[in-house]
C-alpha cells in the first residue's frame, strides 16, 4: 500500500502535464480550423 501512496504524487504531476498538453492541442486545432476556413474563402 505504501507503493500506491508513493506513486500518487507522480501520477498527479503526469495528469497535470497531460491536461496542459490537451489545452495546447485544442488551441492548435482551433488555429488549424481557422486557417482552413480562411483558405476556403
Amino acid at each position: 500500500m505504501e507503493v500506491v501512496a508513493f506513486l500518487a504524487p507522480i501520477a498527479f504531476v503526469f495528469a497535470l502535464a497531460a491536461l496542459g498538453q490537451v489545452g495546447s492541442l485544442k488551441k492548435e486545432v482551433e488555429q488549424l480550423k481557422a486557417d482552413v476556413k480562411e483558405l476556403k474563402e
